[in-house]
């Protein structure tokens, strides 16, 4: 019988039955009946919060974050997948120590009870950007991770990678343990993201128009090296979805020629590549890609996964995607920190009712939920799955 029938008669089996977090997750990437709509909040600020815990605190005891979420399922049992792996982006010695960019942490640069911040500044030059065609992009990243911890050598990055798949290996099995389907596997990077975080995005801007075509060779000897590392995370783990970064790649900052020459090419390059191996790509797309839509109808149906941050409108995206691919969205983070809990109940249930009908639909925020979301909001948006996004 062929794999897709096979997928079709469990997902039906479950669907009259009790499906799980996992089964539903898949059932609902691949449009096929589902019982409910799954929820996968960005929660790791919240949840700190949430349990009367500092973000320093937080970020930094990978087992008390645990017993954080923990705390939280508890209270909104229908939260049913862990979006993000905390071991990769919320655990403050990973950031330190892993993470492609400078990274300011709560308790040492920051104060103890702020969320950790992302600090733009240039890693690489442009010299070091041009020689990843000849040296490969190895020999480019120890240039960075140098300049990131220049009191680190190349071993110490190595043993913290090894210490990382631990790490998230761990993650896993506490999602599992709490009965919830684990979202990423590994990140596939596009090269444009990676070079406009590590050239910084002014250098980069400038690298385009300075390099042009040797940019685009850059690029796609880059591609194969970023890919391996998805894919080895996935298959390392055992969770077969990969994060796709989306951060600057967008139509809000390329037009339409740049875009179709430095992104979308090893984006869709990427994604296929992926899906060969089995891996689901959720793109997460930060800022409005709403330009943008119609090039994921070039991807396979029923095999991708789209979220958004609240600036793109997941309902214009629903008209232009229809049920080619799944969409998450896209609680603002805005609503949730300074909107009622009336105004949260309402977006969500015209994002499952209208986005969501039909299926291939997931609630969840956009981007991040705030550490100072008011909890009224953020108990709204939890109980919102139960009051309308049942399909039974």
């Amino acid at each position: 019988m062929a794999q897709a029938a096979v997928e079709e008669q469990a997902a039906s089996r479950s669907f009259r039955g009790s499906m799980t977090a996992e089964e539903r997750l898949r059932a609902t990437i691949a449009f096929q009946p589902t019982d409910r709509v799954p929820f996968a909040p960005f929660v790791y600020g919240y949840a700190a919060a949430f349990a009367g815990v500092t973000q320093a605190r937080f970020i930094n005891d990978f087992d008390l974050a645990q017993r954080c979420m923990d705390k939280l399922k508890e209270a909104y049992p229908s939260w049913d997948v862990i979006r993000s792996a905390f071991a990769d982006l919320g655990y403050g010695p990973t950031l330190r120590n892993r993470w492609f960019q400078k990274v300011a942490l709560p308790g040492d640069e920051l104060p103890e009870d702020m969320p950790y911040q992302i600090v733009e500044e240039v890693l690489a030059t442009q010299d070091e950007l041009r020689a990843i065609k000849t040296k490969g992009l190895q020999k480019y990243m120890i240039a960075v991770t140098k300049r990131i911890r220049p009191d680190k050598g190349l071993i110490h990055f190595l043993l913290w990678e090894m210490r990382r798949n631990k790490l998230l290996k761990r993650d896993i099995a506490a999602a599992h343990k709490r009965g919830q389907a684990f979202h990423y596997g590994g990140t596939y990077a596009p090269p444009y993201e990676l070079l406009s975080m590590t050239r910084g995005m002014n250098e980069f801007n400038k690298d385009m128009y300075r390099l042009k075509d040797e940019l685009v060779e850059v690029i796609w000897s880059m591609q194969k090296d970023s890919i391996k590392m998805a894919v080895d995370s996935c298959n390392r783990c055992g969770v077969k979805r990969a994060f796709v970064v989306g951060c600057r790649c967008g139509t809000t900052f390329l037009n339409k020629k740049n875009f179709e020459t430095y992104t979308w090419p090893t984006l869709k390059d990427g994604a296929l590549k992926l899906i060969d191996q089995g891996i689901t790509p959720i793109f997460h797309l930060d800022t409005d890609w709403g330009r943008a839509l119609e090039y994921f109808l070039q991807l396979p149906k029923g095999k991708c996964i789209i979220e958004t941050d609240g600036q793109t409108d997941l309902f214009h995206a629903r008209e232009i995607l229809k049920d080619h691919m799944c969409l998450s969205g896209d609680v603002p983070p805005s609503l949730l920190a300074v909107g009622s809990a009336s105004e949260v109940d309402e977006y969500c249930k015209k994002l499952i009712t209208v986005v969501g009908k039909g299926g291939g639909f997931i609630l969840s925020n956009g981007c991040t939920m705030p550490m100072n979301s008011k909890h009224e909001n953020v108990k709204a948006m939890f109980e919102a799955v139960d009051k309308y996004g049942r399909y039974d």
